[in-house]
């Protein structure tokens, strides 16, 4: 066994599963270099979609020997749901059969199930955890074993009891750490059996980042929900960063970045007041000048904001409607927004001319019928065009209070949300992306919503959205097919457009 614990060693281990854009950990490294950490940063695997795959043996070995070089006094690893956790699992006990290393999870899994993680994990830190994990990793140098007064702590005692802190107040200070710095040398992705000491993000034509931390709403399939019960009283939920630290953070990727064209918000919902938006449009559009993309909501579509934006040079905006029935939406995903609400938004973007608006919706799951999925047709119908449409099912996220509605409303069994929420990670992707339905008819319907999004399509779509008239599901099938290679290569059309955007901005107006 190797036990690199000494009070001389500052190396620190971050790893990240199937996620080389993880915000979460990029916040940590930052945090830990900011207290004179040398941390390696490890990408875990890359995702795909289409074929998710478990870690190898190789793969496995080519991290142990990478852990044998760095010598890290602890390995942190960001947990963030339970579809990666046969992985993840996979790598802790290789790691724990042949080193002497803690092991520290931290995520929005281990916040929720801290006692649950703590069978596999040395550590949890629960919520935030800049501050907490720099608190730690002083205290495992030090050898003190004084973890009591580290807030946001789970631990064990030497008579393995499980211990969990008290929570600390949320970080007011986004910006206390500094701002995540590119290419350090000290990044390396292990995936198809192979390792490159190289930062996955470098050269990407896009450059992911966030203006906020939390969300102000509290849908039941989220973890948002569970996240502010947990943090309650804690502090607000909802921040902004500085725009000085989110430009300088743009203007550094910028230079790194040479095949950079766009950038994406990964806010839960980009920052709606006016003054950062002000601010923000202002430095942005001067400074950096590159389409970005960002996630809205029906009820914070502003017109004002929009068309501000839209000048800096918003390109692309998600908003999640994720169904036309007020019965879903409200009841089932406790969403706010009315019909109105949503028909209101869409005539906004339309206005603003946003060059592409994306509608996220959750189709085909346990709590839909035939009558919710005809009043999503018809919701489809009454947003201005133009726009697509993004349909998916629903991930059951173990914690979030749409798991135990769907048990007392008896929807599914317990073993069959035991599946939803524990099957391998292929399966998991195939329920999430590819669910079909046995019922004939609400495929059909399915196959009408996602034709409603092509303008050619939208008359002969709504002749059809009448639930009495006669069904032509062969006529149904073949729209649907040539329209979802329609679909394909809008997307890919939309896609070069954006980018040629991107190289003439860079070029022409540095």
């Amino acid at each position: 066994m190797l036990c690199p614990m000494c009070k001389g060693n500052n190396n620190v281990m971050l790893v990240s599963f199937y996620n080389t854009r993880s915000l979460s950990l990029k916040h940590i490294e930052t945090a830990l270099i900011y207290a004179g950490f040398d941390v390696t940063v490890v990408y875990f695997k890359t995702i795909n979609y289409t074929n998710p795959q478990p870690a190898s043996d190789t793969e496995i070995t080519l991290l142990k020997k990478l852990i044998r070089d760095k010598n890290p006094v602890a390995i942190g690893f960001s947990v963030m749901a339970s579809f990666v956790m046969e992985t993840i699992l996979t790598v802790n006990n290789a790691i724990k059969s042949e080193f002497d290393i803690p092991v520290i999870w931290g995520g929005v899994y281990p916040t929720m199930f801290a006692e649950e993680c703590m069978i596999n994990a040395d550590f949890i830190i629960r919520g935030e955890g800049e501050e907490a994990f720099i608190e730690l990793l002083e205290t495992i140098k030090s050898n003190d074993r004084d973890y009591g007064q580290i807030k946001n702590l789970v631990y064990r005692t030497n008579d393995n009891t499980i211990v969990k802190n008290e929570l600390r107040d949320l970080l007011v200070d986004l910006d206390k750490f500094g701002v995540p710095i590119l290419s350090k040398g000290n990044e390396y992705i292990i995936d198809n059996d192979m390792i490159k000491n190289e930062d996955p993000g470098v050269d990407s034509f896009s450059y992911e980042t966030s203006g906020s931390r939390g969300c102000p709403y509290a849908c039941a399939y989220c973890c948002s929900s569970s996240w502010k019960r947990i943090n309650s009283r804690k502090g607000k939920t909802v921040r902004f960063r500085g725009i000085d630290s989110v430009i300088k953070e743009l203007a550094h990727a910028k230079s790194k970045m040479k095949k950079l064209k766009y950038i994406r918000f990964y806010d839960e919902i980009f920052p709606d007041n006016e003054a950062w938006i002000d601010e923000f449009t202002a430095k942005y559009k001067k400074e950096i000048n590159l389409p970005f993309e960002i996630w809205g909501h029906p009820l914070r579509t502003d017109a004002k904001i929009i068309s501000k934006l839209c000048k800096a040079g918003l390109y692309k905006i998600t908003v999640g409607i994720q169904s036309g029935s007020p019965y879903i939406r409200n009841g089932i995903f406790n969403r706010p927004e009315k019909q109105n609400d949503i028909i209101n938004a869409g005539k906004i973007l339309s206005d603003a001319k946003v060059p592409e608006v994306m509608y996220d919706l959750i189709l085909r799951h346990p709590f839909e019928t035939q009558e919710t999925l005809w009043e999503t047709l018809h919701l489809c119908l009454a947003l201005a065009p133009p726009f697509e449409l993004q349909p998916h099912g629903l991930n059951f996220l173990p914690g979030t209070p749409i798991v135990q509605k769907a048990l007392d409303m008896n929807v599914v069994t317990p073993e069959q949300m035991e599946k939803f929420m524990r099957a391998p990670m292929k399966e998991q992707y195939d329920m999430y992306w590819k669910n079909e339905n046995s019922d004939e008819t609400i495929n059909y319907i399915y196959k009408l919503i996602c034709l409603s999004q092509l303008a050619w399509y939208r008359n002969k779509v709504a002749n059809l959205a009448d639930p009495t008239a006669k069904k032509d599901y062969a006529k149904v099938d073949r729209m649907y097919k040539r329209g979802m290679r329609i679909v394909r290569a809008r997307h890919i059309y939309k896609k070069l457009v954006m980018l040629c955007i991107g190289t003439i901005k860079k070029t022409f107006w540095k």
